[in-house]
């Protein structure tokens, strides 16, 4: 630090710091942050200076507007509290961005410590879930994103953008020493193994989008005329390869033995009757689960192996007895004493921890897991029309319900606080099976401000979020537009802007890259 520095920007610029820090490890820590920029910024006195210096930057007046909304949102309300929760919950929109535009400068060489504080607390976060996984039963950890202290989603998105910083650093920046440059690349590759190791959704489509938006660009900057051709191979193969192993994940789930109601067994070798449901089209793993099953048999052999009733709720908030049922059938087996006979103790944990099929318990290490969970979610919603419990298919009920919403109040919305009522009126207008304690918003920011603002309202949203690039000239800085692609793409699955880890870790890197020295004065003229 500069020792002209007072100790009001010393304090300023450590809050800044203490953001960057907390974003991969604690969303507490970002509140205390945010509360800590705020009262450095006021520290700093000078308020007419301010006002000026907030005057003369549209793109911070801009980035402030979209609070502003949900502000104008409340004329509409009926549910003031919802409204007032709203407005806490994108209260980040507000104070960041004023206190970074308005506070002392952030210079280019703070600016860079700033981003190498985030990258080394995105390196130390990533090594610590590494190695609660190693040690995943000393944990108690069951899921992969137990592994992390904030949202996986969030978290896949700090992936992203670290990876960006580094290209930039590679490519952008001055000229760096060999060992330097094989380390920047080497965490480059560290960092993305770690975002498919994560096995979010979310992140790993918005990596594939943002790869190749890439490699388009990519290809048409190549003049050597072999290379480009190559290149011009490579990318739709790229694609077709990912549409192919998708399209061998969906054969792999259908493919199954076709079953002959005559050569079914009628009793089990106990001597009790089976029961075949050949209307049920579920399947587990290629074996449909309404076959082989031997209702009274299957509980007794149950309750002898487990301490666990065969009809209670099992974490996974479904009855033991269908978790049961799904992992037999996963793994071909009757459902009867002679399949309960043939799990292993470390089956019966499994299915004790509501783990409905032998492919999740490669969860940790495969992609092909999460994926076939997927598939199944879908298959069971299209067959049965029942969503409840599955990921997926109770973001599409959401969806119907944001369009249902949106078709009756196209240009205004509902307002900021009437959302909430206004779900619950679609999805019984929609005859919704999903129950209503699983009644939700969107998931979709697009739609989600929509429904509350209306054609009107989002249109000046988008405009709020994108112009401030262009107005400070920061649309040629690579992390910048890649944050805002990063978003923007995410955005089509959950409503990331207004979730706290979300808009919290937006808006700081889209305040900072904005209102920052982002490169040396004699390389900007």
């Amino acid at each position: 630090m500069n020792k002209d520095y007072t100790w009001k920007n010393l304090f300023f610029y450590a809050s800044v710091f203490l953001f960057a820090l907390s974003l991969p490890f604690s969303e507490f820590m970002i509140s205390l942050s945010s509360g800590l920029l705020v009262i450095s910024c006021l520290l700093t006195g000078d308020f007419q200076e301010k006002y000026n210096r907030l005057r003369n930057q549209p793109a911070a007046l801009l980035i402030i507007s979209v609070f502003f909304v949900y502000v104008i949102g409340i004329i509409f309300t009926r549910n003031m509290p919802l409204a007032l929760y709203e407005l806490q919950k994108t209260a980040f929109i507000l104070v960041v961005p004023l206190c970074i535009a308005v506070g002392p400068p952030i210079g280019y060489t703070m600016f860079r410590k700033v981003l190498l504080a985030f990258m080394a607390a995105l390196n130390l976060a990533s090594a610590i879930a590494i190695f609660r996984l190693i040690f995943r039963e000393q944990f108690g950890i069951h899921d992969i994103w137990e592994i992390l202290f904030v949202s996986h989603i969030g978290f896949s998105f700090q992936l992203l953008l670290g990876i960006s910083i580094l290209i930039n650093e590679l490519y952008n920046q001055k000229p760096i020493g060999k060992k330097l440059r094989y380390l920047m690349i080497a965490d480059i590759l560290y960092l993305l193994v770690f975002l498919f190791l994560l096995k979010s959704l979310t992140g790993l489509a918005t990596f594939v989008v943002l790869l190749v938006i890439h490699l388009f660009f990519v290809i048409r900057k190549i003049k050597i005329r072999k290379w480009k051709l190559f290149s011009s191979i490579m990318l739709p193969a790229i694609i077709l390869g990912g549409f192919f192993y998708l399209g061998s994940c969906v054969y792999r789930f259908y493919d199954t033995v076709p079953i002959d109601p005559a050569q079914l067994p009628e009793r089990t070798q106990n001597g009790n009757l089976y029961k075949h449901d050949l209307q049920d089209k579920l399947l587990e793993n290629g074996h449909y689960v309404g076959l082989y099953l031997s209702w009274d048999e299957l509980k007794e052999s149950w309750e002898q192996r487990s301490p666990m009733s065969f009809d209670q709720n099992g974490p996974n908030g479904f009855h033991v007895s269908a978790t049961l049922i799904r992992y037999l059938t996963s793994k071909g087996l009757t459902k009867d004493s002679v399949g309960v006979s043939k799990l292993t103790s470390e089956d019966i944990q499994f299915i004790e921890k509501g783990i409905a099929n032998h492919i999740y318990t490669q969860r940790f290490f495969s992609l092909y897991p999460r994926i076939y969970q997927t598939i199944w979610e879908l298959d069971v919603y299209f067959k049965t029309g029942d969503p409840n419990l599955k990921s997926l298919a109770q973001r599409i009920e959401f969806v119907k319900a944001a369009k249902t919403i949106v078709s009756e109040h196209p240009f205004f919305g509902v307002g900021t606080g009437n959302f909430k009522q206004e779900f619950v009126n679609a999805y019984q207008k929609n005859q919704s099976k999903l129950d209503p304690q699983h009644y939700g918003s969107s998931h979709n920011q697009y739609l989600n401000y929509l429904v509350k603002f209306g054609i009107l309202g989002f249109l000046w949203i988008m405009f709020a979020w994108t112009y401030p690039l262009f107005l400070t000239n920061k649309h040629r800085y690579y992390p910048a537009v890649m944050l805002l692609l990063i978003l923007g793409i995410a955005n089509f699955s959950d409503s990331n802007l207004e979730a706290h880890m979300g808009i919290s870790f937006f808006i700081f890197f889209y305040s900072l890259f904005l209102f920052s020295e982002t490169q040396q004065t004699a390389l900007k003229q």
